[in-house]
């Protein structure tokens, strides 16, 4: 018999999370599980509401009219703020109750940290999987630490997206160290490339990919290129591609340092292949992050990678790939790489070509996952 599996997710919004629910429904064994997708959130892109489209489950009247409704939003919001706590979850243990009474699930997965994990604990009898796609000692505060120690203890598996997000996950919790497993993520690569980057071949382009927010330090570039500017004197552009409420502080710095010929903001992308695979290097400047899909992404597509220092880096950055550095020493690397000194550019771009990634153990692990 078909396993049924509900896939619970935040919003419909560019990022990792869907990123790696698209990846993993596109490969998943379809004549094994019936999958189901419940939004919590009707906010983000169109993109998304079209992926998911064929599995969305529909959600109860009272749900939408006092969660999803956006009058009703801003009353509830202003609320959580004035008495600075989340009134939510008396719905989402009736809305978990609706769901149980009209459908009868295998498995229930909260794929991602946060409200779904939440939404998720309030399931009974059922197999519970908690995915969580950041660096959870880094993400977590003080009071959403002590809301997710007791939806974790409903939780009877959880997922981290890295051995380093498992090991920072089970050091904040070794009691739940035996229910704590470490899964890549399923990587899919459009490689059906029918954009072109418009790049100009003389120069050395670089690309950074993401949402614009603090924590992947996009508004460190501008300083950065003025230093490599300093360092060589032979052509270069880094385009940045996202949005986010970063935006207004990255155009300042461009601005303060005079890089606009140098720095160049795409916005959002659908597919940012492209510009990926055509760029001479892709850089993740970010603080933290849990897996780091467009590393991934770029290994696949066979661009050297440049990453900073968070512990997954080194996990899934190596000799093969690209280079590890702080975003102090970023500069002087990357001009040592626009030079191409003692060919150490060359040899990885030649070293990165026979470069692969395999989803099929990582796919086997999550069918593990989901027949338990």
């Amino acid at each position: 018999m078909m396993r049924k599996l509900l896939f619970v997710i935040p919003e419909y919004s560019h990022g990792g999370t869907n990123k790696s629910l698209e990846n993993m429904l596109s490969l998943i064994d379809k004549t094994k599980y019936d999958v189901a997708i419940y939004c919590l959130y009707e906010d983000g892109g169109e993109y998304y509401k079209e992926v998911f489209a064929p599995y969305v489950l529909k959600k109860s009247r009272l749900y939408y009219w006092l969660h999803d409704n956006v009058w009703t939003r801003k009353v509830m919001g202003l609320y959580n703020k004035l008495t600075k706590r989340s009134n939510f979850d008396w719905l989402y243990r009736r809305e978990v109750k609706y769901l149980q009474r009209k459908k009868h699930f295998d498995a229930v997965i909260g794929f991602q940290e946060g409200t779904a994990t939440e939404f998720v604990s309030y399931f009974t009898v059922v197999n519970r999987i908690a995915w969580i796609h950041c660096d959870y000692a880094a993400w977590a505060n003080g009071v959403r630490r002590k809301a997710d120690e007791i939806c974790y203890s409903n939780i009877d598996q959880i997922v981290c997206v890295s051995e380093s997000a498992r090991k920072s996950f089970v050091g904040l919790y070794p009691e739940w160290k035996r229910k704590t497993h470490a899964i890549y993520n399923v990587v899919r690569v459009n490689k059906s490339l029918h954009e072109n980057s418009h790049f100009n071949e003389n120069c050395f382009n670089i690309v950074s990919v993401g949402r614009l927010s603090r924590v992947k330090r996009f508004e460190k570039i501008p300083e950065m290129v003025a230093d490599i500017k300093n360092k060589t004197d032979k052509a270069f552009c880094w385009y940045i591609i996202g949005s986010g409420a970063s935006e207004a502080a990255i155009s300042e710095k461009i601005a303060q340092f005079g890089v606009q010929d140098h720095v160049i903001l795409l916005g959002p992308k659908d597919n940012p292949y492209p510009y990926m695979q055509q760029a001479d290097t892709v850089v993740c400047t970010s603080d933290s992050e849990s897996f780091s899909y467009v590393i991934a992404e770029a290994k696949i597509l066979h661009t050297p990678v440049i990453s900073n220092t968070f512990p997954v880096a080194y996990e899934v950055v190596d000799e093969q790939t690209g280079w590890v550095a702080s975003l102090d020493n970023m500069p002087q690397l990357i001009a040592r790489l626009i030079n191409d000194e003692n060919g150490e550019y060359s040899k990885k771009k030649k070293s990165i070509m026979g470069y692969e990634y395999s989803n099929k153990e990582i796919l086997k692990q999550i069918d593990e996952l989901f027949q338990n």
